[in-house]
């Protein structure tokens, strides 16, 4: 026979109050960036690593430069 424990039971579980997005678009993967996206992610990695080909402004856009 087994015997009762003391940890947490299906009596635990909270019923959730609100209801989750049906939206399933990016189901079960990363989300899809936008090139803008990927390329100022590109552009911060090269200067992390400090890369030749990094661009000497920097990854950034700031309103002077516009």
């Amino acid at each position: 026979m087994t015997e009762p424990h003391d940890g947490p039971t299906l009596d635990d579980v909270i019923v959730p109050q609100e209801q989750a997005p049906r939206d399933r678009q990016e189901h079960a993967k990363d989300p899809h960036l936008g090139d803008e996206a990927l390329e100022h992610r590109t552009e911060q990695e090269r200067q992390a690593v400090g890369s030749d080909d990094a661009n000497p402004a920097g990854a950034d856009l700031h309103s002077a430069t516009d």
